[in-house]
């Protein structure tokens, strides 16, 4: 290293160059690396739908559901499945290990699902996998007017979309809510009754009539010509003009539309929105992977606003999701932040240190984290919140290795050696424990980077960032400080500055320490345990919710398969938010929910009786709230009040990995009776408990059915087999597709069904049997009664549950409440059984912790190690790693007086801290070593190196402290709580490194010698 320092300096306009080839290299980094909000993170999930038509829930789940479900379980890297059971549907999503090989993964999915194919009854008619259910969109375009048919609002949206589609860097666009047309074919039940016709039959003469078969050629010797006999529809009169039979009284032909409505009708049950309670098309796009959206969403804007005259000014043009400028926003205001500390740790560097030497320090700081960006770069590292915050982290280390190299350089010049051999040795000499400390600091990050699941993919780039930029701040601490150094230090006067009165305080306590050992020593561990009692006052939080003006509403109707009382409901709710001032606009979906419009929103199960809706907000309107979370307690009581025929569950944004409600609890049993009345027990009890809200479970609703219970040997009589009627009763109410009408470019489902609005009018039903050919009324040959089925039943890895969700009111602490419900309230419910599963905040807290905790246990002992190495002692790193639970008091007290929770993140800063303290404590038992080398007693030499390395020391902790303040400002709920551990934990180390150690080392060497 000697020589490379040697040759840096030597060729100093070489080395200058090279950096600013770096410098160039790092700034196009940062301008075409991908940048984005938060990281990539979202589940392994895929959905399964498999449709029964006309089976029962029950039905569903044994024969269908449960058949599936034994192949999926077999597919490699599964992790669970979990299964809704509807009303001729099956609906099964699968969730994979958090390693998983998901291409291959999903491939065998596949393929398990084919083979379960010949295990399921023929009548299952369709069964899709779709394995792309985490694809966020990056882009929502909303069209609506009230003028204006969905299908009209949709072919504006086709020729936007056409263009969109065009610009590098999209992935695609689809449009959202085009409302399909489809042939009715509506059949007068009193009419076709009095023919020798069924409704099944009248679907094969549709289906036959618009068939198309080649006929081929006739050939000549000289040519060849094609024949050709027309057969499809062309027209919806075609349609209406099929013959279906002859009139056996006058032999006139009897045509489709002498029994039957025929029109071109919007399809029943389909998804659609709405915008502000208008009808409208949404127009959703898909970023390529790997690229910087922010430039592809100027260009969209771009294209965007050209297009905007194409579009009649009466439609609305609305941007539901702009992602490219969230992104802008997010990294810009990390950015600023950074650029905030940057400055302000370079003040700190000017005020500490003299103006030559603060010039050469303070340039460690920018060409570190230039160079980062080139590491970024090189390995696919995006620019998002996490790896800005970890450059903020970083900020004030970054300048602690050329601070220690200048000031030893600036020594040995001011003892007047020449200035080479000063940069050079001066260089050499403090290169070891610099080496040492930042690999202390990386062994301290290097375990998070193996946190497991989708928290560890969220935060890896906060330790891979922070390693990459101690990297570089080591290079250019000895490459680039040495060369500027030659160039502009020159001996000073004031190398025994000690920034103010902080030396005699911290000389005095040092000198009290070294007399009172003992009573030093147990002082500093007794603040340890008074300060391990803030802990019980502190409150746990896995992730807080994203500070965004955003929140949506998960909505479900009473009545299942039922849309219009699904569109009811939501019409209620609009006209709720139409009342909130804070509310800027809302976009509905009825059927169904959004396109996915943020990375952790959990996938939602198609269904007519479920809606969602988005909500854009500004708290500053009105003045009534502070903070997302208790705008959403109100308005969830609003909704709790004023609605009915459903409910509807207000949600936040969250970070990571989702868990929806803070408190969940999964009850799980063979008699589905018996959890659904646990669950009701349950929940009576949660509602006695403080800061509990919008408590609520996912059982199934009980509705009405009509049970038509076929007396066989009277059917047998008759000639009619159960496949007749269910055949017919089947095309009769839930209808059938007979065939595809083309006109224009366009296909429509022919759909075949009846005009059956009543029990009397399906008992009148005439079956006609395949048998015999004649016909006979189904009141003839069954009952119809009613009963009472079950809409939905829910699994969890193949077994009946229900889960009981509680959202927890602001102040409160989900843990405290399911602490609560756990010792307290479970003991009221009988549970003989049945399987009770916690699994809400405070399991996350526990597992996540936990890992973050065995982290910090490999990053003390990997620590030790390298300690030991450089010491070659047991003692002294020993020493060292003292500071490691001390340093807590500072983290755990500045929690407590900022008012923050022990949050996932804070917690993550706790253990960043590790191998931040030690870096100062390094280098004064290097100092406190080479001093004794010399000869001095203990305490002279621990005097003697507290007295040199005070101003580093002081200057190192303060620019990283510094350096932290933009993130505390920020406001951010999220780094806010890892910022104030970092910071007060640092700040604490400091006394501990110029007292604790020396008294300790005094103490331990005292007991050595004796």
């Amino acid at each position: 290293m000697k020589k490379i320092i040697q040759s840096a300096v030597g060729n100093k306009r070489i080395t200058l160059f090279l950096a600013l080839i770096v410098t160039i290299a790092g700034l196009y980094s940062y301008y075409i690396v991908p940048k984005q909000d938060n990281p990539d993170v979202a589940p392994s999930v895929a959905m399964v739908t498999a449709v029964y038509p006309g089976a029962s829930p029950e039905d569903v789940q044994k024969l269908v559901t449960s058949k599936l479900e034994e192949r999926i379980e077999q597919i490699k890297d599964f992790d669970k499945v979990v299964s809704y059971s509807k009303n001729s549907v099956a609906i099964i999503v699968v969730y994979l290990t958090n390693d998983a090989d998901v291409d291959k993964s999903w491939t065998e999915l596949i393929n398990k699902v084919n083979e379960a194919k010949s295990n399921l009854p023929d009548e299952v008619t369709e069964i899709k996998v779709n394995t792309q259910l985490a694809d966020t969109s990056g882009i929502i375009i909303s069209f609506s007017g009230d003028s204006y048919s969905y299908e009209q609002l949709a072919a504006y949206a086709e020729n936007i979309k056409n263009e969109l589609t065009k610009i590098n860097g999209v992935s695609r666009f689809e449009v959202d809510g085009k409302l399909e047309k489809e042939v009715s074919v509506t059949v007068n039940v009193d009419k076709i009754n009095q023919l020798d016709i069924s409704l099944d039959e009248v679907l094969q003469l549709l289906q036959i009539q618009n068939m198309e078969i080649p006929s081929g050629s006739i050939k000549s010797e000289t040519s060849k010509i094609n024949v050709k006999i027309p057969g499809a529809y062309t027209s919806v009169q075609d349609i209406e003009n099929t013959i279906i039979g002859v009139s056996k009284e006058s032999g006139a032909y009897i045509r489709l539309k002498d029994i039957a409505k025929v029109s071109l009708e919007l399809e029943e049950g389909s998804l659609k929105y709405k915008k502000n309670g208008k009808n409208a098309v949404l127009l959703t796009g898909y970023f390529d992977q790997d690229k910087n959206i922010v430039l592809i969403g100027k260009e969209v804007r771009k294209t965007l606003n050209s297009l905007k005259s194409s579009v009649p000014e009466d439609i609305i043009f609305d941007e539901v999701l702009f992602q490219p400028d969230d992104v802008s926003n997010a990294v810009s205001g990390f950015m600023s932040s950074l650029v905030q500390g940057i400055i302000f740790v370079l003040i700190v560097v000017f005020i500490g240190m003299g103006l030559r030497n603060a010039l050469v320090v303070s340039t460690a700081v920018p060409l570190s984290i230039i160079v980062t960006f080139v590491g970024m770069g090189l390995m696919q590292i995006k620019i998002h919140q996490i790896s800005t915050a970890a450059l903020i982290i970083a900020l004030g280390m970054l300048v602690d290795n050329a601070i220690v190299v200048s000031d030893a350089i600036q020594y040995l010049i001011d003892e007047g050696h020449d200035k080479l051999y000063s940069v050079i040795e001066g260089t050499r000499k403090s290169m070891v424990p610099i080496f040492t400390s930042t690999l202390t600091t990386i062994a301290a990050f290097i375990p998070l980077l193996l946190l497991p699941g989708m928290v560890g993919e969220f935060v890896f780039s906060l330790p891979m960032v922070v390693i990459l930029s101690l990297s570089a701040s080591f290079l250019v601490a000895m490459i680039i400080t040495p060369t500027l150094a030659y160039i502009f230090f020159k001996p000073t006067s004031n190398s025994k500055f000690r920034l103010g009165k902080l030396y005699p305080f911290f000389n005095k306590m040092l000198l009290w320490g070294l007399r009172k050992k003992k009573a030093t020593i147990a002082i500093s561990f007794g603040a340890l345990l008074l300060t391990g009692f803030l802990t019980y006052q502190l409150g746990l939080q896995f992730f807080p919710y994203i500070d965004k003006n955003v929140l949506y509403i998960d909505i479900q109707s009473e009545n299942e398969g039922n849309i219009e009382d699904t569109e009811q409901l939501t019409e209620q709710i609009e006209s709720i938010l139409a009342k909130q001032e804070e509310v800027i606009d809302y976009t509905t979906s009825i059927g169904g929910g959004l396109p996915k419009f943020y990375l952790t929103v959990q996938p939602t199960i198609p269904s007519a009786d479920h809606g969602q809706i988005l909500i854009k907000l500004d708290l500053k309107k009105g003045g009534r709230f502070k903070s997302n979370e208790k705008f959403a307690n109100h308005l969830q009581e609003a909704l709790d009040h004023n609605i009915v025929g459903g409910t509807a569950t207000v949600k936040l944004l969250e970070y990571a990995e989702p868990i929806g409600a803070p408190v969940r609890i999964r009850i799980s049993g063979e008699s589905l009776d018996k959890v659904m009345k646990a669950s009701e027990q349950l929940q009576d009890e949660i509602r006695n408990i403080s800061g509990t809200i919008n408590i609520r479970d996912d059982a199934p609703n009980k509705s009405y059915e009509y049970i038509v219970d076929i007396d066989p040997d009277v059917a047998m009589r008759h000639g009619i087999t159960k496949i007749d009627v269910q055949r017919q009763v089947n095309i009769a109410l839930m209808g059938a597709k007979a065939s595809t009408f083309r006109k224009g470019g366009n296909e429509y489902s022919i759909i075949v069904k009846s005009n059956i609005y009543t029990k009397s009018e399906l008992e009148n039903l005439a079956i006609k049997s395949s048998l015999g050919g004649h016909k006979v009324l189904l009141k003839q040959i069954a009952n119809i009664e009613l009963g009472v089925q079950t809409d939905t039943i829910t699994t969890y890895n193949k077994e009946v549950t229900v889960t009981v969700f509680s959202d927890v009111k602001d102040g409160y602490s989900s843990v405290d409440i399911q602490n609560n419900i756990e010792k307290n309230k479970l003991n009221n419910i009988d549970t003989e059984d049945l399987t009770i599963t916690f699994d809400g905040e405070r399991e996350q807290i526990v597992d996540k912790f936990s890992n973050v905790g065995f982290s910090a246990m490999f990053a003390v002992l990997a620590i030790y190690i390298i300690l030991m190495f450089q010491f070659k002692s047991f003692a002294k790193p020993l020493i060292i790693l003292i500071t490691l639970p001390l340093s807590l008091i500072g983290s755990l007290v500045g929690l407590f007086v900022f008012r923050q929770p022990l949050s996932f993140m804070a917690f993550l800063g706790i253990v960043s801290l590790f191998g931040v303290v030690v870096n100062n404590a390094i280098l004064l038992i290097e100092y406190i070593t080479t001093a004794r080398n010399e000869g001095h007693s203990a305490e002279e030499a621990c005097i003697d190196a507290v007295d040199k390395r005070f101003r580093p020391i002081i200057l190192t902790t303060t620019t990283t402290v510094i350096g932290l303040i933009p993130l505390v400002l920020s406001g951010s709920p999220m780094f806010t709580p890892m910022a104030v551990s970092l910071m007060s934990g640092l700040m604490v180390s400091t006394i501990l490194t110029l007292v604790i150690i020396p008294v300790v080392y005094s103490f331990q060497t005292g007991i050595t010698e004796k």
